[in-house]
This record gives structure tokens, C-alpha cells and sequence, in this order.
């Protein structure tokens, strides 16, 4: 079976072939849902945000510049379906918890630190939300940070610690930032 590179399955994509935007995809789904369940903080609401950008993807995959890496193209796109998502209406009306528990945590303690981390997070900017959930969530290197968040890296640095600060000014937010 023979290895083919990024560029060549991006250059194949974009000439039609469905095959090769599937391995285009294929190693960054995981980190475009955990992204997504990030920013939306519902699983169920993460899927459908990736399988949407997937399909965004594929319809501007000529938008993608030529030496460009994929990944940070896509968790953009990932990251504008999430906002848009949460611009509509019914973001406002249903929401549903999720009930699985990681750790040993008792219930009540896991779920009001999450409920923490989540006010304290909406109450930040898109940019500041998903500048830290690209950092923290999914422990992207500084340069395809600053490439999903349209900087340089050194940019997204003091953005990112810029959006800490505020982050951790939010009432409520010190005990889970520490």
C-alpha cells in the first residue's frame, strides 16, 4: 500500500476524488469533535456541527491555499459551524446535559465544576472561547493554533493568555482554573 502526502490527497480532492477528501478527514475527526463538543458542550450537537463542517469543507476545499496544512483550515470551519450554530434560535431553548461520568468525582461535585467551566467559558468572546478549547481541549501546537485563529503565533500567544486572564477574572472560574 503505498503512502500518499497531504498535499497530493488535497490535490485529488479538489480534482473530484470523494476518496481522497476521506483521508484528508479521517486523522482530524476526532480532534474536530472534541473541538465541536467543546464549544457547544453537547456530544449529540458536536456530531452534527463536524458533519456539517465536513460538508462545507468539501464544498470550499478550493478556498484551501495551495501548501496549506488541512487541519487548521478545517477546525476553522469547524469552530464558524459551531458559532453559527449557536446563533439560532433554538440554541436558546433546547439544551440537554450530558449525563456520563469520568471520573471518581461524586455526581453533584462533576457536575457543578462542568456547569462552572461552562459559564465561565460562554461568558468569554468566540475568539477568546475558541482560542483557550483549541489550546487547552485539544493541545494543538502554537503554529496550528494561530493558523485556526487566522494570527501568528506569536499573536495567538498573547491572545491566548490575554483570554486567560479575563477567563479567570469570571466569578466562579478560579477554583476550576487552578
Amino acid at each position: 500500500m503505498e503512502s500518499t502526502t497531504e498535499p497530493q490527497l488535497v490535490a485529488r480532492a479538489k480534482a473530484g476524488d470523494t476518496a481522497a477528501f476521506e483521508g484528508l478527514l479521517a486523522p482530524h475527526i476526532d480532534r474536530a469533535h472534541r473541538l465541536a463538543c467543546a464549544l457547544l458542550q453537547d456530544p449529540s450537537l458536536g456530531e452534527d456541527a463536524v458533519q456539517e463542517a465536513c460538508l462545507r469543507a468539501w464544498r470550499k476545499l478550493g478556498h484551501l491555499r495551495p501548501g496549506s496544512p488541512f487541519l487548521p483550515w478545517f477546525l476553522g470551519i469547524v469552530a464558524n459551524q459551531c458559532r453559527d450554530q449557536m446563533r439560532g434560535r433554538w440554541w436558546q431553548v433546547i439544551r440537554t446535559p450530558d449525563t456520563r461520568l469520568t471520573s471518581d468525582e461524586p455526581p453533584e461535585a462533576a457536575a457543578l465544576r462542568r456547569a462552572e467551566v461552562r459559564e465561565a467559558l460562554l461568558r468569554l468572546g468566540h475568539r477568546d472561547r475558541r482560542l483557550i478549547i483549541v489550546r487547552l481541549y485539544l493541545d494543538l501546537p502554537w503554529s496550528e493554533v494561530a493558523a485556526v485563529a487566522g494570527l501568528t503565533p506569536a499573536g495567538a500567544r498573547a491572545r491566548y493568555y490575554r483570554a486567560l486572564d479575563r477567563l479567570r477574572s469570571i466569578p466562579g472560574s478560579q477554583e476550576v482554573l487552578t
